[in-house]
């Protein structure tokens, strides 16, 4: 798992942001709707108060070594092609991070074959600027790249989150939410988000989600549907001078969508070998969170 902390800073204290997953985009098949996902890069690159979390399965990354593969589902057959046009499609959003990042030094270990060592060298990488909003709160990986050979944690890293700006967050992630206003924090939110696996539907992948984790706002991806809920669970405040010690506390739970149709007319993809496929109309789930009146609603 990987832990991070986001801090957003408000230029006004009643602002509302709005977390607005791109989740399931599956650059390179043939279900990939290339024109619902610029609509969205531009709206969220547009709005100040709208930020994004990449939920996995970037890039369909089906090819000829996958027993999923079918010639006519793929449009891009080269993983570093869907890998391009990712950059290149999601580059408002990027040229955003990249504006608010600064150059930055991670160690890595290389192998000396003359001392036999492992020598730690340093190399480049761009990092948000301490003080800035991140337009993009990190990038997950989602199975459709960690079951890939070619597509190792590390080919992430490079290629998508080190030259970008980006925090790498692994399959699951904890994230740390603090809203600020003029440097005081006006509240703070936890966050789990995790691409998932399995079949089923959002609300079976969220109630186990929710198993072992005491979390205010649960995000997964992967089973493609469109889900937003809340539900109310029993907390305590030892420090009420009123005695008031229980108190109901909302937790929300979304699904955050998919840019890839599930089927496509004179193509036999990989979902047609499914008995079931509850598909779910292209877009996403958006959160909104106001500090100020400690309110979070959700959107689909």
């Amino acid at each position: 798992m990987h832990v991070t902390k986001v801090v957003i800073n408000l230029k006004k204290i009643d602002d509302t942001i709005y977390l607005e997953p791109l989740g399931d985009i599956h650059v390179g098949h043939v279900g990939f709707d290339k024109a619902r996902y610029l609509e969205r890069v531009k709206a969220i690159a547009r709005e100040e108060n709208r930020y994004t979390l990449f939920m996995g399965d970037q890039l369909d990354a089906i090819n000829i070594y996958d027993k999923r593969y079918q010639p006519n589902s793929v449009k891009l057959h080269e993983i570093d092609d869907q890998r391009q046009q990712w950059q290149d499609l999601t580059k408002d959003l990027i040229d955003i991070q990249l504006s608010r990042s600064v150059d930055d030094e991670i160690a890595q270990y290389e192998y000396n074959p003359k001392m036999n060592t492992m020598d730690m060298v340093k190399r480049k990488i761009k990092r948000i600027k301490k003080g800035e909003n991140p337009k993009i709160w990190g990038l997950l990986h989602g199975n459709h790249e960690y079951k890939i050979k070619e597509l190792t944690e590390q080919y992430l890293k490079n290629n998508f989150c080190y030259n970008n700006g980006i925090d790498f967050l692994g399959a699951k992630a904890y994230i740390s939410l603090d809203i600020r206003f003029k440097n005081k924090t006006l509240g703070q939110w936890s966050i789990m988000a995790m691409h998932g696996s399995g079949g089923g539907k959002p609300e079976g992948m969220l109630r186990q989600m929710r198993v072992g984790n005491y979390m205010d706002i649960f995000l997964c991806g992967h089973v493609h549907q469109k889900y937003y809920g809340e539900k109310e669970v029993m907390d305590m405040d030892h420090n009420d001078k009123n005695g008031n010690f229980l108190w109901g506390r909302q937790i929300s739970l979304a699904n955050t969508g998919t840019f890839c149709h599930s089927m496509s007319e004179n193509v036999s993809g990989y979902m047609d070998t499914k008995n079931e496929v509850d598909g779910s109309p292209i877009g996403t789930a958006t959160i909104g969170i106001n500090a100020l009146s400690n309110k979070v609603n959700g959107y689909i």
